[in-house]
């Protein structure tokens, strides 16, 4: 008799291949799994609970371009309480980048997206978190999150981060500050323009200006 589950060991193996260090290995184990279907994506769920991160890292990664709402529930998992922040990072991408798959999630991505921002460790998890509030629909608890991090984060990069997804989130976050930056525009013009005729004043003869 033949193996009945050599089959799915064979997937699970190239779910395994996944976290190789050779990105030629990578390809041919995407290719497979993807070719595969529904037993290929599961062959990647059982992978994103391998003892080693870079094969979770790469589980991860295959649904950023394969995910189906069914693993929306295991993205979150490890997006929220993975151990090593490369594989929450990927997590976090691949749960909340709708662009690269075939049919949007429908998991509650804002809750994921929110809790990751305000609460992972890592500051590479959040950035990532925070930017992909900007893509979402516009939702209370991503501007209630995003204006929290406006007024309690230090770091530059995460309140750039912040501040453009609050401009997506909330359309009057957005005028003021556009408000704001036409001030901005104006005062400078119109400094630059005295500066201009402070200039050419200067430069004037003195018995022209006495005339």
């Amino acid at each position: 008799m033949g193996d009945e589950f050599a089959p799915e060991r064979s997937l699970r193996n190239l779910a395994e291949q996944l976290g190789a260090g050779d990105w030629r290995l990578v390809m041919e184990a995407e290719t497979a799994l993807a070719r595969a279907g529904q037993a290929g994506i599961d062959a990647v769920l059982w992978g994103l609970s391998h003892p080693y991160s870079r094969v979770r890292g790469g589980c991860a990664n295959f649904l950023d371009h394969h995910g189906t709402d069914a693993c929306f529930a295991p993205l979150q998992q490890v997006a929220l309480h993975d151990s090593v922040p490369f594989v929450r990072r990927i997590a976090v991408h691949s749960a909340s980048c709708q662009r690269c798959k075939s049919s949007p999630l429908t998991g509650d991505l804002v809750s994921l997206l929110v809790q990751a921002a305000l609460e992972d460790p890592s500051r590479g998890v959040r950035e990532h978190a925070i930017a992909g509030l900007g893509y979402q629909p516009r939702d209370a608890r991503a501007v209630a999150a995003l204006e929290q991090i406006l007024r309690t984060e230090t770091h530059p990069r995460l309140r750039k981060y912040a501040h453009h997804a609050l401009k997506h989130q909330d359309p009057n976050y957005r005028a003021l500050v556009d408000a704001q930056a036409k001030e901005r525009g104006i005062a400078s013009a119109r400094a630059t323009r005295q500066q201009r005729l402070s200039r050419q004043s200067a430069g004037k003869p003195r018995d022209m200006m006495q005339q």
